[in-house]
């Protein structure tokens, strides 16, 4: 099923919550990657091995989307809009560019997110209902957070029910996703106030950066400092608006990964050492704005 918490903004009561435990329960959940035209980013994505599932609308928010759901639960949304006025902070978003909008963070209790947030500082915080409506008799509903300010990533907070499908190109699900911040020290500090697990830092080749890594579940978020300069392999891998660079994806075969990309659309990809062994990367030029890293096995 695909649900975004972009959809609706009716408030609702919440009971009282109990005592915030000292680490928040968090997986990372889904990629929503704006673009104009949904038709055309299906294909685009079909060309890379995935396979896109049609669908609903979002009737509070004025948007609809594809799915590409994957075996461990995780998710990409191709999210475009269908009513300017409902949906007008993604109309802006696209007037400027296509890409990576937010990441939805499934969490054990709104509550109790709400409180680490205010606790945090953070306001603006109050779960709120969202409903996903297609051609399906079956209506769904879920509770999301939009954090103000945003947090890196524009990460908003969700609860709903998963999907998943098989995909020619073997993916399993998003590994990491790497979002740019104007300060490491002050965006890890952000999510340890919250109670998230951060993990150590990492040296990486591909960007030249240490990244700080924060765990979500199976997946993890990749936290990095900007460059002043941009080497001329990565300039496509633009971080205007959401700050999210990449997106590490898992995959069981790489070579069939490889295979069914060159079948479809002609394009040979060259093999790398990257932080999680074997892969290969997919420019953003490809994918409607985030470039994609395939990884081989990575746990």
């Amino acid at each position: 099923m695909l649900m975004t918490a972009i959809a609706s903004h009716t408030a609702i009561q919440i009971p009282a919550a109990s005592p915030v435990p000292s680490r928040t329960t968090a997986n990372l959940e889904h990629v929503v990657i704006a673009v104009r035209d949904l038709a055309v980013a299906t294909t685009s994505y079909e060309r890379l091995g995935f396979t896109v599932t049609p669908g609903g609308s979002h009737p509070s928010g004025g948007t609809t989307g594809n799915g590409i759901f994957f075996s461990n639960g995780t998710y990409l949304e191709l999210l475009t809009f269908y009513d300017r006025e409902k949906a007008a902070d993604l109309v802006k978003f696209l007037e400027e560019r296509e890409g990576p909008r937010s990441i939805a963070v499934e969490v054990s209790s709104a509550v109790a997110i709400r409180d680490s947030l205010h606790a945090a500082g953070i306001e603006g915080t109050e779960p709120r209902k969202g409903k996903w409506e297609s051609s399906s008799p079956v209506t769904k509903e879920w509770l999301n957070i939009d954090p103000k300010p945003p947090l890196p990533g524009n990460i908003f907070f969700i609860d709903y029910l998963k999907a998943s499908q098989s995909h020619p190109n073997t993916a399993t699900g998003i590994r990491s996703v790497w979002v740019m911040v104007k300060t490491l020290q002050e965006a890890t500090h952000t999510f340890e106030r919250l109670g998230f697990a951060v993990g150590k830092q990492i040296q990486t080749p591909r960007f030249g950066n240490v990244v700080q890594e924060v765990t979500l579940g199976k997946a993890s978020l990749m936290l990095m400092m900007a460059k002043e300069k941009r080497t001329e392999s990565h300039a496509d891998e633009d971080t205007t608006g959401s700050g999210i660079v990449c997106l590490s994806i898992m995959v069981q075969d790489l070579e069939a990964t490889r295979a069914v990309i060159k079948a479809r659309s002609g394009r040979t990809l060259e093999v790398y050492k990257g932080i999680y062994g074997n892969s290969v990367s997919i420019p953003a030029n490809l994918t409607h704005g985030i470039a994609i890293e395939f990884v081989q096995n990575a746990r």
